[in-house]
């Protein structure tokens, strides 16, 4: 994992991404484009690929010389679909939207006076008013005096809530208890643009997820089957509202021996490349959205990204001074793997991933 990947990813990162989940709610889990050649004249996507196709042929692309990666390839993926899954997490927590919806509850004179009189129906009226708000993002929000609750409007199954006091007038007057996502919103975002089930558990039992069957039980680094698929599991903390943990469930299919016999960093490699052929698959047409993506994978991995046709650039910043469609590079004062591919010839988009 690298630094810049624990970034928060800005709301409007989020939005673009819940967006594109809804358009692509048809799409598949495949990926929608191919890393390998095809004829420039084509304007349309590539054909899907599934995500043990895409590792293999990133292994071959990134060579072979180094040492097998072999029971560690499992491991391995699951780090680099946990960064994304923790990004997009944290998100929920501490983005500009969810300062903006805590403002929105703090400054409510409305709820705040409302509080201060002791007027529990407005309070109620209040709060219903802040959750049901054309254009705020706040899924469920609990109001408490004394401790006590007050008003609590919003969906049942909720995760990431923040919380904070309620001062009128120089004084205390109650607490809140907020969120800006729901479980099934969390799921979909991490299941779409991972590309692996995930499945969510409270107190040892299952909530909701992916992968059904879900697996009764689940332990971090074990091995489950489902359906007579193998998958490695790779756990996740997260809030429950109004507290308490949930445990999320990334289930990474078990590699196949072909991508197992690769080294390492091209499995991890391929893993950061599956991701980014994931999220450009949501936008649709891609030719009207590469800056989007380019914006999305920044905020999601931490990695840059560059679309280029030729010399030419779509999309992205400026680029290192040498930019290969793979190997290794220096930008930005560090070293990166290429991952590159032509969703759309004869655009190519560059993505930079962290060689460690």
């Amino acid at each position: 994992m690298f630094r810049a990947a624990r970034r928060l990813i800005s709301w409007r990162l989020v939005s673009i991404l819940a967006a594109v989940a809804v358009a692509g709610a048809i799409v598949g889990p495949a990926l929608d484009a191919d890393p390998g050649p095809a004829p420039r004249a084509s304007t349309r996507s590539r054909p899907a690929r599934s995500r043990g196709a895409l590792l293999t042929t990133a292994g071959v692309a990134s060579g072979g010389a180094s040492a097998p990666c072999g029971p560690a390839s499992a491991a391995t993926i699951a780090s680099v679909d946990s960064t994304v899954a923790q990004a997009i997490y944290a998100a929920e927590l501490h983005s500009n939207e969810v300062s903006a919806d805590i403002a929105h509850i703090t400054g409510s004179q409305a709820l705040l006076s409302a509080l201060a009189s002791n007027n529990e129906a407005a309070v109620r009226s209040a709060v219903h008013t802040i959750v049901y708000m054309p254009h705020w993002h706040i899924v469920r929000l609990r109001v408490l005096k004394a401790g006590r609750v007050v008003a609590d409007v919003g969906g049942p199954y909720i995760i990431a809530p923040v919380s904070g006091a309620l001062r009128w007038k120089g004084r205390t007057v109650g607490t809140y208890v907020m969120s800006v996502q729901d479980d099934a919103g969390y799921v979909k975002l991490v299941s779409r643009f991972i590309g692996v089930p995930i499945d969510l558990y409270r107190n040892g039992s299952f909530l909701m997820g992916t992968l059904q069957p879900a697996p009764t039980k689940v332990s971090a680094g074990a091995s489950v089957s489902v359906s007579g698929a193998s998958y490695y599991v790779q756990l996740l903390n997260a809030r429950a509202f109004p507290s308490g943990t949930l445990s999320v469930a990334l289930l990474v299919p078990t590699p196949s021996s072909s991508v197992s016999a690769t080294s390492c960093s091209a499995v991890r490699l391929a893993a950061w490349g599956s991701i980014a052929m994931h999220i450009a698959a949501r936008f649709k047409p891609l030719q009207t959205h590469y800056q989007d993506l380019v914006d999305v994978l920044r905020g999601a991995t931490g990695g840059p990204a560059f679309v280029r046709s030729g010399s030419r650039r779509i999309a992205g910043g400026a680029v290192p001074a040498r930019l290969p469609s793979h190997g290794i590079v220096r930008y930005g004062g560090r070293s990166w793997s290429v991952f590159s591919w032509e969703p759309v010839p004869p655009a190519r988009v560059y993505f930079l991933t962290p060689t460690s």
